[in-house]
């Protein structure tokens, strides 16, 4: 199960880290295209872009526990016109592929009980590249059709972020249930 679980997310980073490249190519057009512009590409992650990923989730935290549809799609990466949608939601019992198909489902979910609590201090985010980097939040996760009915259980929740002409995105989310 493990051995297959991390195949899965190796297979998942390369077709995000690819669409992350293609972000990141869509942002090299646009600053050669605008040389007299005072833009920046940055050639490593540092400790800004750390924090930055870090604020990114917290607010897809926020957004999810207050059930701010708007705020929630915000923190999504979107995908340049005519590239391919890079949104992947894999969990246990479904998949969602594509931005529309998580935010549907999201919609629904927002209905009911949900809260998203991540434990702030264990957050890890680790850079696989400039433009891509890798999030482990142990988190909280309360769901249910009510309040009566909502069951908590910890998850440990792994994410993907990517640098987009909007800044820090996050286009991949596993939670995977936690002992």
């Amino acid at each position: 199960m493990q051995k297959t679980l991390a195949l899965f997310i190796a297979a998942l980073l390369l077709g995000v880290a690819n669409a992350a490249a293609q972000v990141h190519v869509h942002v090299h057009v646009h600053v050669d295209a605008n040389a007299n512009a005072n833009a920046a590409v940055t050639q490593h992650f540092t400790d800004k872009d750390r924090q930055e990923v870090k604020d990114i989730f917290l607010r897809q935290a926020s957004a999810a526990t207050a059930h701010e549809i708007e705020a929630f799609e915000h923190v999504l990466a979107s995908a340049p016109a005519g590239q391919p949608d890079p949104i992947a939601f894999v969990a246990y019992a479904y998949q969602f592929w594509g931005k529309p198909a998580l935010i549907d489902h999201f919609k629904e979910t927002f209905k009911g009980v949900w809260k998203f609590e991540p434990d702030v201090q264990s957050i890890k985010i680790i850079p696989l590249t400039a433009d891509v980097a890798q999030i482990y939040a142990p988190t909280q996760i309360t769901r249910g059709t009510s309040e009566a009915s909502a069951k908590s259980a910890p998850f440990l929740v792994y994410e993907v972020a990517i640098r987009t002409p909007e800044g820090w995105r996050i286009s991949a989310i596993v939670p995977v249930s936690a002992p």
